[in-house]
């Protein structure tokens, strides 16, 4: 079904760049993926140019990087060059995160004369270094300044980036709650294949990352005060080599082996894989508008989540949960304790789904960006219209225009 008010034919295609490879697991990926697939029902095309994985079959818009050489400056330029060469087949560019590879996307699009977003996932953390951080400093006020129109993820986020911009538009992520709802049928096989009896289950799905918490999650697990509890967790994802650290050391992995199952990617099967989890588990030291969380809490299940601000938004919001102080890997394993001893209050399931419907539904945040590629394409044709090529002529018809479903 369309999302209402959306429109019913066009010839847009927008061109996505994702600082990923699409095969990794990811919330930014996810969210690309998702947007691209709703768009597809309203008759929009997409394109997705974003890094190669070493190992797979060449997808369309693969970049292939070289070596481990400046990656980010390598994507930046494939990224533009790609842009030129494909310039007849999208009218709008969508990068994400304010970083090298989207300052690359749209300042290309605006030399084509094509219209840019960027959308504002959260800060990527500083690195090590004066140069390098003097460097992702300046992409990421240039890549915002640049933009045509650029969003955020959350108020939080568009907060940090208003000295730079003061036109940020906030869209918050959607979860597409078909996929990710409770299954009692798959909840009851998942948890006999992975020997769960009646354990309370806690899952960890996300990047294996110091950023995401990882690191936190284990140390908790190995307290003395939860040695002798009855419960799991799930360690769902893949590391992140670049942010990972000693914190999944296999010495860590297996002082904490009788309470961990570890499972890996799991991304086809993520949504059975949450259903058969009780409280979805993100340490987080800093986060955007976390998807993962929101996947989680739309299968029912209540956030054990760091008391960052976004966190506790969506706990407060949600009328759920349980929060830790961030970065206390004692404080998580005493909150973590106090789930397993009390269990998880009858209402939370059905609460945490509701808030999702409320105010995470994939439907509404793809209205939201349709408007925006709306605005987009009509500007630009007015702009164009008044250009010197086109002295006193009146404002021609945007290739695309909207059409409401009604009702």
């Amino acid at each position: 079904m369309e999302p209402r008010g959306t429109p019913m034919r066009s010839k847009l295609t927008i061109c996505f760049t994702l600082p990923y490879s699409r095969r990794k697991i990811t919330g930014i990926g996810r969210f690309v993926g998702d947007l691209a697939r709703k768009l597809e029902n309203t008759h929009i095309e997409s394109m997705i140019l974003a890094p190669w994985t070493s190992g797979t079959a060449s997808e369309d818009g693969s970049l292939r990087l070289l070596g481990t050489f400046v990656l980010n400056f390598q994507l930046a330029v494939l990224t533009a060059v790609r842009l030129f060469r494909v310039r007849r087949k999208f009218q709008i560019v969508h990068a994400q995160h304010a970083q090298i590879q989207s300052l690359a996307a749209c300042f290309a699009a605006r030399i084509l004369g094509k219209p840019s977003v960027i959308t504002l996932h959260g800060q990527v953390p500083d690195p090590s270094g004066r140069i390098r951080k003097a460097l992702k400093g300046l992409s990421e006020q240039f890549s915002v300044k640049t933009a045509t129109k650029v969003v955020a993820v959350s108020t939080f986020v568009a907060q940090q980036f208003s000295k730079d911009r003061g036109d940020i538009e906030v869209i918050e992520n959607g979860v597409d709650t078909k996929v990710f709802r409770p299954n009692a049928t798959k909840r009851a096989q998942v948890r006999s294949s992975l020997n769960l009896d009646t354990k309370l289950t806690f899952i960890f799905a996300a990047r294996w990352a110091k950023s995401k918490g990882i690191d936190l999650v284990l140390e908790a697990v190995r307290s003395p005060e939860l040695a002798s509890r009855h419960f799991v967790l799930l360690l769902a994802g893949e590391a992140d080599p670049t942010d990972v650290d000693d914190s999944l050391r296999t010495s860590d992995l297996l002082a904490a082996q009788s309470h961990l199952r570890i499972l890996g990617p799991v991304s086809e099967s993520l949504p059975d894989i949450l259903s058969a989890a009780d409280v979805f588990v993100l340490p987080s030291l800093h986060e955007g508008m976390p998807l993962g969380l929101l996947e989680g809490m739309a299968t029912g299940l209540p956030a054990l989540v760091s008391d960052i601000e976004v966190n506790r938004m969506i706990v407060e919001r949600s009328g759920c949960g349980w929060t830790f102080r961030s970065g206390d890997a004692v404080d998580l394993s005493n909150v973590m304790d106090e789930i397993v001893t009390k269990g998880v209050p009858a209402s939370f399931p059905a609460k945490a789904r509701a808030a999702v419907e409320r105010y995470h539904n994939l439907d509404d945040e793809v209205r939201h960006y349709l408007s925006v590629y709306e605005r987009l394409v009509r500007d630009s044709a007015a702009v164009q219209a008044a250009s010197p090529g086109n002295p006193g002529h009146p404002a021609r018809k945007p290739r695309w225009s909207r059409k409401s479903t009604g009702g």
